[in-house]
């Protein structure tokens, strides 16, 4: 493990969760959601806020170590000749595809939801206080996740750095 790409791994998890707490206040207001009654956060909110919180660490946690080899095998090898740029377009693949599975993942269990269970909207759930139904439905979104989050593995090894290797006879 080089230093460097400890660094900037760390760099781009903060950077990484400052922009999902932009894009989760962003997804409140266009779902006209309010987070707040009289003074005091809402239960259901809570519990919908943390369970998109949660998938999108779990996609974070794979994104961040892949995130890492690639650092690592960019900055050792000989043929790149901007680094930079290589890793700075390497995190921007992971992380965005991170922000991408996260909200899919969201919206797939949205769409399952309301084939399910009927039109119920998430705002007009949130006001009424419907903590079951947001455990509920956080607990699959924790699910699909933990049952997807091979498949987003291998898709981002499809992005990561190639490597020449010298054969000998």
């Amino acid at each position: 493990m080089n230093k460097q790409s400890l660094f900037f791994t760390c760099l781009v998890a903060i950077v990484a969760i400052a922009l999902m707490i932009m894009a989760l206040q962003f997804f409140t207001k266009k779902l006209n959601i309010k987070p707040e009654v009289e003074d005091k956060t809402n239960t259901s909110y809570a519990i919908w806020a943390t369970s998109i919180f949660i998938a999108f660490f779990m996609f974070l946690k794979v994104a961040l170590e892949q995130t890492e080899n690639a650092i690592e095998v960019i900055i050792f090898s000989k043929t790149i000749d901007n680094t930079f740029f290589e890793v700075m377009q390497k995190i921007a693949i992971f992380i965005g595809f991170t922000f991408f599975f996260t909200f899919l993942s969201y919206y797939i269990v949205n769409a399952v939801f309301k084939f399910s269970s009927g039109n119920k909207i998430d705002s007009f759930e949130i006001d009424r206080n419907n903590t079951g139904y947001f455990i509920i439905k956080g607990a699959v979104l924790i699910l699909l996740v933990f049952s997807i989050i091979t498949i987003f593995e291998h898709f981002l090894r499809w992005f990561a750095p190639v490597t020449n290797t010298p054969f000998f006879h």
